[in-house]
């Protein structure tokens, strides 16, 4: 499988909420890096991080994630832009942005997520309570 397919059949797994089966196209390895700047930041290794990071998130935010487009950057690499809409817990404020992934691919299984949300000030901002 292209590293492309490997992270459209990720996507999908993950919006049908197949965790199980997403979780299997990740290595047991997973390197995930999202802007320190988040709640959920920083560098997180392995599936047991991973799930952390989720959980860290889902403590924050909501989120809608609409039209994955995922493209081919070389051998090893794809690349995924979503549009993405997160919505506080506490406040109810929503931002949406777009995110860009570069993910890396081995052996059929992803090995490395970076993360680039397009303007995290906005998604901080829903935490601010509205004037």
């Amino acid at each position: 499988m292209t590293p492309e397919a490997t992270v459209r059949e990720l996507s999908r797994r993950f919006l049908a909420g197949d965790r199980e089966g997403a979780m299997a196209l990740l290595d047991p390895d997973i390197h995930i890096e999202q802007p320190g700047s988040l709640p959920h930041g920083g560098e997180h290794h392995g599936h047991a991080a991973f799930g952390a990071m989720g959980a860290a998130f889902a403590g924050h935010w909501d989120r809608t994630i609409d039209d994955p487009q995922v493209t081919g950057a070389g051998p090893d690499t794809a690349v995924q832009v979503t549009r993405q809409t997160w919505t506080s817990k506490a406040t109810g404020r929503t931002a949406t942005v777009a995110v860009v992934e570069l993910l890396t691919v081995a052996d059929g299984r992803i090995t490395r997520i970076r993360v680039f949300p397009q303007d995290t000030h906005a998604l901080l901002a829903t935490f601010a309570p509205t004037p």
